[in-house]
């Protein structure tokens, strides 16, 4: 028997959430299980012999801590509806609005970019969000190095490797090594904000910590690092979750 899945909204306690549950019934499943996927989306998985009816009722006695854990999860939003919507490429002070333009299958993936705009041409059999995602991350490597190795000559500091990753929670880190490691997704990022976050991991080859030297040392390179650093908690909320689908 093949596994069965449903899906449903559920009534959240406040009336802008909405919450879709996922149902699914599984031969493999030994017990019934609650896990949440994003704030948007929470997955039910019930034993093969848990009748719906079973379902729906431990649901609804596990309501009050959906709605309590639930909001501790950023909203998932796809590359394509963020492009979609007017979001933003910065490669510089300037920011870019991403065109895709779906062409013949014969075409291969290629891209324009003038002052304002970036058109992403791709064939008409492949999926918009991996093009997107693949594209961005290579556009993303090219950009955040050459930004970091600016910075860091401006600042006399030296680093040893860098690595441009798809971190799901960190936007960057720095190793004793002095490796530094860079999320792609700060090339979505408002500009200033971007380079706060290289030039915060810049400021750890001195200090390996969060201590008051770490901060006294990144607001002599950084002098607005505590005002970025609260934009960056208030504006890489979302965009620290682009392209998890892929």
């Amino acid at each position: 028997m093949k596994d069965r899945t449903e899906e449903i909204i559920l009534d959240s306690i406040d009336p802008c959430l909405k919450i879709a549950c996922l149902i699914r019934k599984s031969n493999r499943a030994r017990r019934i299980n609650l896990r949440i996927r994003s704030k948007e989306k929470v997955v039910l998985t019930l034993p093969r012999w848990t009748s719906l009816r079973e379902g729906y009722s431990f649901l609804n006695q596990q309501k009050k801590w959906l709605d309590k854990n639930v909001r501790k999860f950023p909203s998932i939003c796809s590359l394509v509806q963020y492009f979609s919507n007017g979001g933003r490429v910065w490669l510089s002070d300037n920011f870019h609005l991403l065109t895709c333009l779906k062409m013949s299958d014969q075409v291969k993936v290629f891209h324009e970019i003038s002052n304002e705009e970036i058109k992403l041409y791709f064939p008409a059999d492949k999926i918009p969000e991996e093009i997107i995602f693949s594209f961005l991350r290579a556009l993303a490597k090219k950009n955040l190095i050459a930004r970091l190795s600016s910075l860091s000559d401006e600042r006399g500091l030296k680093w040893n490797k860098v690595r441009i990753g798809n971190q799901k929670s960190r936007w960057g880190s720095c190793s004793a090594k002095g490796t530094i490691s860079l999320n792609w997704r700060l090339v979505l990022l408002p500009f200033e904000i971007g380079n706060y976050v290289i030039l915060h991991e810049l400021a750890h080859l001195r200090h390996l910590n969060h201590s008051s030297e770490f901060w006294e040392h990144l607001n002599n390179i950084c002098p607005d690092a505590k005002l970025l650093d609260k934009k960056l908690r208030k504006e890489g909320k979302l965009i620290i979750s682009l392209g998890r689908q892929t």
